[in-house]
């Protein structure tokens, strides 16, 4: 993963930590297990940047996406195999209710690492997306509330997700003799010490995620399941590889990140695979369709 540049102007992350390198091999291993007869696949690892004030990262979060099966074979292990196989490797499970209809989603922890399991509605594809802490480059701050893979909206560009005010760092008093200058966050019924922008929320609000869309000539709708809007590409005799392909393209905003979701069915005599997400870089709905060959 060195050298990689997953950000404009992110020069590339640090070497693997003996930590992300255990995480990568759990996740592969859970998924082996559940499927002997195929190999698991890395569909794709990265990391996300953490900042402060300056520009340059002082931290980052290394995350993997493991595709660990389900191309239409109804009778192979699926969701609650999965849940079973983190239970017996030690792992804690939070069961959650699905947004929609027909798919699964849980979330899981060990120690300091956690992993989001999902499963599309067909059978769609069963994912694992699993992230480490937060690896510091020099000394040992605080775990961040989120960063923008694993966040519910899109990341304050003041406060890169924290919430609290940069110059501050939190505090409500900064600078001045001995420490009691009033830092400039208090105001604006902002609060002391926490971030004007978005008032101590860490993300931005839905308008301004709004204006960020429109910006790059994105459609503002918020329905939040894009599914049906997208024209069927070909080229792909698996989900899989579709799979792995719809998590290599950006938005139009330059954003790769994504947590996509999966819908596959049978239309007239061939299978129709259906991706959607939602922006992790301006909240816009994106979708793909594909056309694949029946198994």
């Amino acid at each position: 993963m060195t050298g990689t540049a997953d950000e404009p102007g992110h020069e590339g992350a640090p070497a693997v930590p003996e930590s992300a390198a255990w995480l990568k091999g759990e996740l592969l291993e859970i998924a082996s297990a559940l499927y002997p007869d195929r190999r698991p696949v890395v569909v794709r690892e990265w990391t996300d940047p953490v900042r402060l004030r300056d520009p340059a990262p002082v931290g980052h979060r290394f995350l993997f996406l493991v595709c660990a099966g389900r191309d239409d074979h109804l009778s192979s292990p699926g969701f609650d195999d999965a849940l079973n196989a983190f239970d017996a490797a030690g792992w804690n499970l939070h069961r959650r209710t699905s947004d929609h209809p027909g798919e699964s989603a849980a979330t899981v922890r060990r120690e300091d690492f956690e992993a989001r399991i999902h499963e599309g509605k067909g059978p769609g594809i069963l994912s694992f997306t699993g992230w480490t802490p937060v690896v510091y480059t020099e000394g040992r701050l605080g775990q961040p509330p989120f960063t923008r893979s694993t966040s519910r909206g899109v990341l304050c560009a003041d406060c890169h997700g924290w919430g609290v005010c940069m110059i501050c760092e939190g505090r409500p008093y900064s600078g001045g003799s001995g420490g009691y200058g009033r830092c400039w966050c208090a105001a604006n019924n902002a609060g002391p010490g926490r971030c004007i922008e978005c008032a101590g929320q860490g993300l931005l609000t839905p308008e301004e995620a709004s204006w960020k869309r429109r910006r790059y000539g994105l459609s503002d709708d918020d329905s939040g399941d894009a599914f049906p809007r997208a024209a069927a590409e070909g080229g792909h005799d698996s989900n899989t590889s579709a799979f792995i392909d719809v998590s290599h393209r950006s938005c139009a905003c330059g954003e790769f990140r994504c947590f996509w979701r999966n819908n596959l069915s049978r239309v007239d005599g061939h299978l129709l695979s259906r991706f959607a997400g939602t922006c992790q870089g301006c909240a816009a709905q994106r979708a793909y369709v594909f056309t694949l060959p029946l198994a």
